[in-house]
């Protein structure tokens, strides 16, 4: 019966909030506070909490609002605050820098403003005059409605909104699943959460399943695992499962480029530091589509060839390495069956490319040329007639070698006659890159 008053004086004393408080903010390494309490039996119930996150903290600020959590009162005789079920109807995480904020003052707003070291006191002294006062807290389940999430890094700003989820300890370790709610990425269509199952160990966050869709047909799956320390830096697995590419162009090549993309890469490095990001893996292209380009106009008026100004690609695809300043595509393939298929791989760096292509044409789409199939398409195989072609130099002023090659094979007579449409035609070709271009 003395245990039982003392125990419930204790919950509704302000040395109770400052226990508790102290012990969240030091599982999230930050320092805040919770709103008054509010009892009910066993269970209680705060407005909210605050925090600030120190500089090891993975994140900047935390508001967590409306929340009840249940006490189960046995815990005390193993010397703990024991929650069942902790819920918590909205959160919200800010992550990014500090910014030389200071990190040990709590968030403004309607946070109870006493004095945090005379609150350590009182909590020791209460601690030093009991030894009934638990030093611990243990936490089953936790509940969130709404998990709002904010990024604002150099060259990257996004969110992720309205997640449901549920929050469990399994060994020292927290096992988070969430469901529903949107990721927000800018550049990016807006993703839907299908899924997601994490693994907190700290400093590290697995991502052990995770699912984004566009719509049904289209999903993208990630896992891997972020590291908070010394430096927040990531690696992801990212695959690609039949997504449109149009909404990831440049407005101005939604209509000229169209496919379903299909593939894999391996995304890593420090968020805070653009230079250490980067990205590999393989793609390819179903359903894929190529039409109202200048360069197809050209490649038409220079073979005689109507299908070259819209035409589907049966093969498309590449592995590729992105860096910040280096782009390397490496067993390019495109080929639009029975009119023509490029092979090879180029480096783009500091604005300047350094390519080799090996170019198959239909023997017929060069019939009305004289010399081009005996002196520059001079290799016949799977139903093409092939030649190398290398193009250097920047991006705004390529050359390539098969211009004037042509132009020398179709004889003196017809210089005058192609030359310009050739010339053009082959510098239109490589504007197709420039927006992959770091």
């Amino acid at each position: 019966m003395v245990v039982s008053l003392w125990l419930n004086s204790y919950l509704h004393s302000d040395a109770f909030r400052a226990l508790i408080s102290q012990k969240t903010s030091a599982l999230f390494h930050a320092t805040g506070q919770y709103l008054p309490f509010r009892w009910t039996g066993f269970s209680v119930y705060s407005n909210g909490y605050q925090a600030r996150g120190e500089l090891d903290a993975p994140f900047r600020e935390l508001q967590a609002d409306q929340i009840r959590a249940e006490f189960q009162p046995q815990g005390v005789f193993r010397h703990a605050w024991q929650i069942d079920e902790l819920t918590v109807q909205r959160l919200q995480v800010k992550f990014g820098r500090h910014d030389g904020m200071e990190v040990k003052s709590i968030v403004a707003g309607n946070v109870d403003r006493r004095d945090t070291a005379t609150i350590s006191r009182t909590t020791a002294s209460e601690a030093s005059r009991s030894s009934w006062i638990p030093d611990r807290l243990e936490l089953r389940r936790t509940q969130i409605h709404d998990v709002n999430l904010s990024w604002s890094l150099p060259g990257q700003t996004g969110s992720v909104r309205q997640v449901r989820a549920t929050i469990e300890p399994e060994d020292s370790a927290w096992v988070v699943t969430g469901s529903g709610g949107q990721l927000r990425q800018a550049g990016w269509p807006v993703l839907n959460v299908d899924h997601v199952r994490l693994r907190y160990q700290p400093p590290e966050l697995f991502i052990t399943d995770g699912q984004l869709k566009l719509s049904e047909s289209e999903n993208v799956n990630i896992s891997g695992q972020i590291n908070f320390e010394p430096t927040p830096a990531f690696d992801l697995q990212v695959k690609l499962n039949g997504v449109v590419i149009t909404p990831f162009l440049p407005v101005d090549w939604r209509a000229k480029v169209k496919g379903v993309a299909t593939g894999n890469a391996r995304i890593g490095g420090r968020p805070d530091d653009a230079e250490t990001l980067t990205a590999t893996g393989k793609l390819s292209l179903a359903s894929a589509q190529l039409e109202a380009l200048p360069v197809l106009d050209r490649i038409a008026l220079f073979t005689r060839t109507e299908q070259f100004r819209q035409f589907a690609l049966q093969k498309a695809s590449a592995d590729f390495a992105w860096t910040k300043s280096k782009l390397t595509i490496q067993r390019l393939l495109l080929e639009s069956e029975g009119l023509i298929r490029v092979e090879g791989g180029c480096v783009i760096e500091q604005g300047k490319l350094e390519g080799l292509f090996q170019v198959g044409v239909t023997p017929t789409s060069l019939r009305w040329l004289p010399g081009s199939q005996t002196r520059v398409f001079t290799v016949e195989h799977d139903g093409y007639v092939w030649t190398p072609v290398r193009v250097t130099g920047p991006l705004d002023d390529l050359k390539e070698d098969l211009s004037q090659r042509l132009i020398a094979a179709a004889g003196t007579e017809f210089y005058e006659g192609i030359k310009g449409t050739v010339e053009k035609g082959a510098s239109d070709l490589f504007d197709l890159v420039k927006p992959l271009v770091p």
